[in-house]
């Protein structure tokens, strides 16, 4: 409950739309009590995975929500933008059965990641991804997505960002992703209610 009182009173300071604030609310109060559905979905989509941190969770919070809300949906190209262990990844290749995806991330890190072993952490994410990219339905770009976006030609179903989350970067990423979704695609942000800069004005929600 104090997560949900931090949020929404900062959500106030930066001086969000108020539908933001009543739809964060309502979806907060509907899935609060669906952690086991969220961890049934973890036990089947991460089967044997490596990570640093067994116990860092950002993304497996989220499993039940984008299941109920995406496992209809048909999407062929998909685009995520920061890859880390490679969670992500896995999870939307078990939700679009049919889906190509191209992961991009620096394997380097921002701001929020301190004293991380990246190398370590790129090498999870290519075990991980192994049986993906052996049959052809992930790609690998090792940059930042601003050089990624300046040599892309592709557009996408769906792209999901989730990289540097500075209020600049994130903006950029929007745009460039807005330019090269398909028409009737998804654009999916991670993290949009995540307070590391002690100026909230430099977190995402205020992109």
């Amino acid at each position: 409950m104090k997560k949900l009182l931090r949020n929404i009173l900062n959500l106030f300071l930066i001086s969000t739309k108020s539908f933001i604030i009543f739809n964060y609310i309502k979806n907060y109060f509907f899935y609060y009590r669906k952690k086991k559905q969220c961890k049934n979905l973890e036990q089947n989509v991460y089967l044997n995975f490596k990570t640093v941190d067994a116990s860092e969770k950002w993304f497996t919070n989220n499993l039940y929500f984008l299941y109920k809300n995406l496992f209809n949906i048909q999407i062929n190209k998909l685009l995520e933008i920061g890859s880390y262990e490679g969670r992500s990844a896995l999870f939307f290749s078990f939700l679009f059965k049919n889906a190509h995806i191209t992961c991009v991330d620096t394997w380097s890190g921002s701001d929020e990641h301190c004293n991380r072993n990246f190398e370590l952490i790129e090498k999870n994410f290519d075990e991980n991804t192994r049986d993906l990219k052996t049959s052809n339905k992930l790609n690998k770009f090792k940059s930042s997505s601003d050089v990624f976006f300046e040599n892309n030609n592709e557009y996408f179903d769906f792209i999901y960002v989730d990289g540097d989350h500075s209020k600049d970067q994130v903006l950029r990423d929007l745009e460039n992703s807005w330019k090269k979704l398909n028409k009737n695609g998804f654009l999916l942000i991670d993290d949009y209610m995540w307070w590391y800069y002690k100026d909230l004005k430099n977190n995402p929600a205020s992109s």
